[in-house]
């Protein structure tokens, strides 16, 4: 049965867990707790956490397909936006949803795949949470979808909690989302589009990366695969894959056939 859980379980399952899910999952968990529209929930194996109506679904083992039809019914029924999720749990929910999807890459930061020959900036060179109106058009110019509004409620709710944080480097920007004792998670890596070219981009990425790796922490991200080279270039290695489903392709309208119905919703 997936159930809606309260702040202090949802932080216990949480605890020592550094997966990109777990960080996404916490990042809202400690920013919203108490808003209605942030929730966690947890089943057999499966740990979510809402955001509106998006979802991110960590799952400690293979599911069964008694619990694979129910986190599928438990989408349906919340009417959500973005789902992302495991590589394997993904492929079930798409055979089960005959839902489209989209494969993004896991990547991870190792300094030792940096060319001896090329130089990194120190991390002081770098920019800490300037003002966030200065950052949107750099954000703006690498994903034009990217609203103002909600990026910079979020954004800066995050800032002011202190989970997340903003650097920006030589007209390239990139967010730590969630950060923990042993991992920290970055997205929204962009470039303004009149200084591309120059290298500050995989520089500014490059130095987070250092950062992290001196305070023992492993640095991850998500990227599409024809932004793999450039990455890999940067000192990233390749760590898996997980799925995202977009509503804006796909929307549950109907249960699926011989879908499990639980006792309880």
């Amino acid at each position: 049965m997936i159930t809606a859980i309260d702040f202090k379980t949802a932080q216990r399952l949480l605890k020592d867990r550094h997966d990109i899910f777990s960080l996404k999952i916490g990042a809202a968990l400690y920013s919203y707790d108490g808003y209605d529209f942030c929730g966690v929930y947890a089943g057999e194996n499966i740990l979510i956490g809402r955001y509106y109506n998006d979802f991110i679904i960590r799952t400690d083992e293979c599911l069964t397909d008694e619990t694979a039809e129910e986190l599928l019914l438990f989408l349906t029924i919340w009417g959500w936006g973005e789902v992302l999720c495991g590589f394997e749990t993904g492929k079930r929910l798409a055979r089960l949803g005959g839902m489209d999807y989209t494969e993004n890459v896991l990547l991870k930061f190792s300094s030792g795949l940096i060319p001896e020959n090329e130089t990194t900036p120190y991390f002081d060179d770098l920019k800490e949470n300037p003002l966030l109106d200065t950052v949107f058009p750099i954000i703006k110019d690498g994903f034009p979808d990217v609203v103002y509004e909600d990026w910079y409620t979020d954004i800066s709710h995050k800032v002011r909690h202190k989970i997340s944080k903003v650097y920006v480097y030589g007209g390239a920007t990139a967010t730590v989302m969630a950060e923990t004792e042993k991992a920290a998670f970055v997205s929204l890596l962009a470039v303004k589009k009149e200084l591309r070219g120059r290298g500050n981009a995989k520089s500014l990425i490059r130095s987070l990366g250092i950062h992290f790796e001196d305070q023992k922490k492993e640095m991850s991200l998500l990227c599409r695969d024809e932004l793999v080279p450039f990455y890999k270039k940067a000192g990233f290695y390749e760590a898996g894959r997980v799925i995202s489903f977009s509503a804006v392709n796909h929307r549950l309208s109907e249960r699926p056939q011989n879908a499990y119905i639980p006792a309880e919703c």
